[in-house]
Order: structure tokens, then C-alpha cells, then sequence
């Protein structure tokens, strides 16, 4: 015969393996989001002289520059309140790190590996 306690006992056993399991899960897939998201930002290459600086509504209100070459790149908030109309921005192709120019001078370098390392960090001791 069953003891009600040994189902009750196994019940709740099995809701926490289930719920480790899941934030396990949890975890992880958010470790390859932010791995995914820095491998595309590696693969990203723009430059020039940002003519504008906007919020695109139609992408989720994500910060946008404009360069004077007409293209339109999106950046983190973070970095996006450094820079000012006429600043000059560098991103090389297989690199992390995006280079801002003040007066032909550089003054900032922001680095996509860190702040997204920042992120998965943060993320882990919630």
C-alpha cells in the first residue's frame, strides 16, 4: 500500500527537479542569446560621421545613427547617449569594438564583448 506522505514526499521531489531543470534552461539559453547576439555584432562593419540620432519605433524603439554615407545602424543605449551629431564612428568587421572620434580625436572605445559579458553576468545572480 501507498503512504500518502511517500506520494506527497515524491510529488514535490519531482516539482523541484522540474523547476531547476527549467531555470537551468533558463540560463543557458540566455548564455547563447548573448553569445549569438555578439558573434552578429562581430560580424557588423560601418563608419562615417553620424548625421543623426534617432529612436526607430518600428524596431522595438531601438537608438539608431545615421552617417553621412545614408546608412542607419543601431547601437545600446549605453554607448547610443556618448555620442553626438558629428562625431565620427569606426567598426571594423570581426572586431567588438566600436570607436568613437570627438575632433578627430579618439574618446571612447566601447566594446560589445563586454557589455554583453556584463549582461550574462547580471542576468546569473538573479
Amino acid at each position: 500500500m501507498i503512504k500518502k506522505e511517500n506520494v506527497l514526499k515524491l510529488l514535490v521531489f519531482v516539482t523541484l527537479v522540474t523547476a531547476m531543470g527549467f531555470w537551468a534552461n533558463y540560463l543557458s539559453g540566455n548564455e547563447a542569446f548573448y553569445k549569438r547576439a555578439l558573434e552578429n555584432r562581430k560580424e557588423e562593419s560601418y563608419s562615417g560621421i553620424v548625421i543623426e540620432k534617432y529612436i526607430d519605433s518600428s524596431q522595438h524603439c531601438t537608438p539608431m545613427l545615421k552617417f553621412t554615407s545614408s546608412s542607419s545602424n543601431a547601437v545600446v543605449d549605453s554607448f547610443w547617449y556618448e555620442v553626438e551629431v558629428g562625431d565620427s564612428i569606426v567598426k571594423v568587421k570581426g572586431q567588438s569594438s566600436i570607436y568613437l572620434y570627438k575632433n578627430n580625436q579618439l574618446k571612447q572605445v566601447f566594446d560589445y564583448e563586454v557589455y554583453y559579458q556584463n549582461l550574462m553576468t547580471r542576468k546569473s545572480k538573479h
